[in-house]
C-alpha cells in the first residue's frame, strides 16, 4: 500500500466517473498535476473530496494497482455492437444497493419459512419463445390483449403490479440515491434482474420512455423464467446478433403476439398496421418494427429506413419522459423506487420487531424523518422520527 496517492488511480477514477480535471476545480485546481505525477501530491483532505466527487472509496487511491470494479452480475449489454466498458459509479452502486436488499430479504423471508417461487427457472432448457410467453401470461394473469386501450404509463403500472403480485420485488428510478446529479444513463442500461428463488429483484431505469420501460419489465421477468441474473440495454437495431437473446423473443411475444401482427399486416398497409400495433399493445415503435421484421412482414431495408427515421424524430424532440410542471414529489419518487412489495415487507419486518429502525433507514435510503413521513403517507404507522 502506498503512502501517497497513485496518479494512475486518480486518472482511472475521473474516467470512471466521466469527469474532467476542469470539472473538479472545486476539489483542487491541481487535479491534472496529480494525474501527471507533478508537484506536491494531494493531501488526505483533498483525496477525501476527490473520493466523494468521483464516488470512489478513499483507500483505492493508495492502492498499487487499479481497482477491479467490474460489473457484479452477468452483462448482457451490447452497446454499439460491442461489450461495454466497466460500469459507471451509478450502475455499480445501484447493483450493490439491490444486492444488499436481496441479502436482507433472503434472510428475513428465509427465517419466516418463506416459500420458494416455483416459476423462477421454470423455462430453463426451453427454446420455444411462444411457449415461454404463454407461461408468462399465465403466471402474471394477463391475457392476450391485456394492454389494449392503455396509455404506456398505465401499461407499465399494470405490468409492474402483476409482477409484484407474483412475488418479484420491482424497484425503479432515474438516478442513484437522492442525488439528481447521479442520473442513470439509458444508453448504459435499461434495467437489470437479480434472480433468486425467494427474493428476486428487478430494477427498472425510469429515465427511459414509458413504452421502452414496458418492454424492459417484460424482458427482465423473462430472465427469471430462466433463472438468470444480469443487466440489459435491450437494443433492437442490431438484428444480426448471432446470440440473439431468447428473453427478447419471449418478451416480444408476450407484449406483441405474432397472431396480432399477422392480422394487422394482412388487413392494412404498413403505416396503419404499425400505428394500430402501437395503440393495441402500448409498446414502442422500435418493438413493433422489430416484431414485423422478425415475423417476415417487413424487409430489412424497410426496417432500417423506418428505424433511422424514428431515431431522428426522437433526437429532435428528446427521449426523456416529461414529468410535468415541477416533476414528481420526493415521496412519489421514493414510492416508485422502493415499490409496493418492498415497502410492505419492510413494514411487516418492523412491526414484528425483526428489523431495527436504523437498519430500515439504510435499506430504504431515507432519513428517520423522511422514513416516518413516507410510511404515514402510505397509511402505515411507524415510530415518529426523534425530535432534536
Amino acid at each position: 500500500m502506498r503512502t501517497t496517492a497513485n496518479p494512475e488511480v486518480i486518472a482511472w477514477a475521473l474516467e470512471r466517473a466521466g469527469k474532467t480535471p476542469e470539472e473538479l476545480k472545486s476539489v483542487s485546481s491541481r487535479v491534472q498535476e496529480w494525474i501527471d505525477g507533478k508537484g506536491k501530491p494531494p493531501t488526505r483532505k483533498q483525496l477525501e473530496k476527490l473520493a466523494k466527487a468521483t464516488h470512489v472509496l478513499l483507500p483505492y487511491f493508495y492502492a498499487d494497482s487499479l481497482p477491479d470494479l467490474a460489473l457484479q452480475i452477468p452483462d448482457y449489454r451490447t452497446l454499439d455492437s460491442e461489450r461495454p466498458s466497466n460500469p459507471s459509479p451509478e450502475l455499480y452502486d445501484v447493483v450493490n444497493q439491490m444486492l444488499s436488499r436481496q441479502d436482507w430479504l433472503a434472510d428475513y423471508l428465509g427465517d419466516d419459512d418463506g416459500e420458494e417461487l416455483a416459476f423462477v427457472g421454470c423455462c430453463a432448457g426451453m427454446a420455444d419463445a411462444n411457449a415461454c410467453a404463454a407461461i408468462m401470461r399465465r403466471l402474471l394473469q394477463l391475457n392476450l390483449g391485456w394492454a389494449r386501450g392503455m396509455r404506456a404509463d398505465e401499461a407499465v403500472r399494470c405490468l409492474r403490479g402483476a409482477i409484484e403480485r407474483a412475488g418479484v420485488y420491482v424497484c425503479a428510478g432515474s438516478y442513484f440515491g437522492n442525488s439528481t446529479r447521479r442520473a442513470f444513463k439509458v444508453e448504459e442500461f435499461r434495467g437489470f434482474v437479480l434472480a433468486d428463488k425467494v427474493a428476486p429483484i428487478i430494477f427498472l431505469n425510469t429515465a427511459d420512455v414509458k413504452s421502452a420501460q414496458l418492454f424492459t419489465l417484460a424482458h427482465e421477468f423473462a430472465h427469471l423464467l430462466f433463472n438468470e441474473s444480469g443487466v440489459d440495454d435491450i437494443s433492437f437495431a442490431n438484428h444480426d446478433r448471432a446470440d440473439e437473446d431468447l428473453c427478447d423473443s419471449v418478451a416480444a411475444e408476450f407484449l406483441v403476439p405474432a397472431a396480432l401482427v399477422h392480422e394487422l399486416f394482412d388487413e392494412s398497409d404498413h403505416d396503419h398496421a404499425l400505428d394500430e400495433l402501437r395503440r393495441l399493445t402500448s409498446t414502442s415503435t422500435v418493438v413493433c418494427l422489430r416484431r414485423a421484421l422478425d415475423l417476415g412482414r417487413m424487409s430489412k431495408s424497410e426496417f432500417f429506413d423506418r428505424y433511422r427515421s424514428y431515431k431522428n424524430q426522437m433526437a429532435e424532440v428528446g427521449q426523456r419522459p416529461s414529468t410535468g410542471a415541477g416533476g414528481p414529489t420526493f415521496y412519489a419518487m421514493v414510492k416508485n423506487h422502493l415499490g409496493s412489495l418492498f415497502t410492505d415487507t419492510v413494514y411487516s419486518a418492523l412491526k414484528s420487531d425483526r428489523l431495527l429502525y436504523a437498519d430500515a433507514y439504510k435499506l430504504t435510503g431515507m432519513s428517520a424523518k423522511s422514513f416516518s413521513e413516507y410510511f404515514r403517507r402510505e397509511g402505515m404507522y411507524v415510530r415518529a422520527a426523534p425530535r432534536r
